[in-house]
């Protein structure tokens, strides 16, 4: 993707998302060395309060160079003024390998919680967060996939590890609502999140929500 002299490696995952979103500003997420480190290098530009904000961040990325950018943009799209505009959000930009279409998802809903919480730490010391819920941690390491820290799902697709989940929370009472919380290892590179984030996004737990608090761990 290059617009703008703005080069970003997009990420690339086979998520449906939206493929067209009129009136909106661009924020890129850049890629750069600094004296050896790594750096995510916020470009905000005119972001035009009134429009859609789509977000191109670099897939070569780690969620630990992210978080205080992605914060920034998001404190920026909450703060109202008069010229706030109900309506519009912040996207995410990716290519979907299915459709061969630049896609956005929306994520101007989540917080992305400080990296010395797990969801299953948060919540003992928080027991009264989403209590009405059955509440469900899946766990995304760079070598592994666990559930509620006990069920290993490494080495399975996404939908592998949803219909699992599906397999799990079926035969609760329809009363039952479900909640998943998301937690990432903070040395995963940006597009793998992206491709977890949307995926579940887009498919639901049964019977409950995907919760919009990301969890970035150091493991």
């Amino acid at each position: 993707m290059s617009c703008q002299e703005q080069d970003v490696k997009i990420p690339v995952n086979d998520n449906p998302g939206i493929h067209e979103v009129w009136d909106n500003s661009r924020i890129y997420v850049l890629f750069n060395s600094k004296n050896g480190d790594t750096v995510a290098n916020l470009k905000l530009g005119q972001t035009i309060t009134t429009t859609h904000w789509l977000t191109a961040v670099d897939k070569r990325l780690k969620l630990k160079h992210l978080t205080g950018a992605l914060n920034k943009i998001l404190k920026k799209r909450h703060k109202k003024s008069i010229h706030s505009k109900e309506g519009t959000h912040a996207y995410f930009t990716y290519l979907d390998s299915t459709s061969k279409q630049v896609s956005f998802i929306d994520f101007d809903s989540l917080q992305f919680m400080p990296d010395y919480y797990t969801s299953t730490g948060y919540l003992k010391k928080y027991p009264q967060a989403d209590k009405e819920y059955s509440r469900l941690h899946l766990k995304i390491f760079r070598d592994k996939i666990s559930l509620n820290d006990s069920t290993d799902f490494s080495g399975l697709t996404k939908i592998q590890i949803n219909d699992s989940i599906r397999q799990l929370t079926k035969n609760t009472p329809d009363k039952t609502k479900n909640i998943l919380y998301l937690n990432f290892d903070k040395e995963i590179y940006f597009d793998r999140f992206l491709d977890y984030y949307t995926f579940f996004k887009n498919n639901p737990v049964h019977n409950g929500k995907l919760s919009s608090k990301i969890f970035i761990f150091t493991p």
